[in-house]
C-alpha cells in the first residue's frame, strides 16, 4: 500500500482535484487492479493537501502504475484537470501489520 500526498496550488485546484478528478480516477484505477481505500483533505496542513491511501494487490505497483499511465483511462482522466495545479507529491510505502483489517 502507499500513502499518496498532493500538494495543490491553492484553494480552487484542491477543489477541483478533489470533486472533479477523484472520483472518476478511483473508478479507473480499479480496473488495473488499482484499490483507493480514501481520499481525504488535510484541513490541518497550511497548504491544501490531498491523501489517498492506495492499494495495489492486483499486482506489481510499477507495471500496475504504468499500464494505467499508458491508457486512454488516464488521458480521460486527466483531459479535465490542470497537473500543474499540482506542486508536490509525496509517496510513503505502508507496510501493514498481521492484525491489521486492510492487508
Amino acid at each position: 500500500m502507499e500513502l499518496r500526498t498532493y500538494t495543490l496550488a491553492d484553494a480552487a485546484a484542491l477543489e477541483s482535484y478533489i470533486s472533479e478528478f477523484w472520483p472518476r480516477h478511483i473508478r479507473t484505477l480499479r480496473n488495473y487492479g488499482i484499490t483507493v481505500h480514501g481520499v481525504w483533505t488535510d484541513p490541518d496542513s497550511s497548504e491544501p493537501r490531498v491523501v489517498a491511501l492506495v492499494d495495489y494487490s492486483g499486482g506489481d505497483p510499477r507495471s500496475l502504475a504504468a499500464s494505467y499511465s499508458r491508457s486512454d483511462d488516464f488521458v480521460e482522466d486527466h483531459r479535465h484537470f490542470d497537473t500543474s495545479l499540482i506542486v508536490a507529491t509525496h509517496t510513503q510505502t505502508l507496510q501493514p501489520i498481521a492484525s491489521s483489517p486492510l492487508q
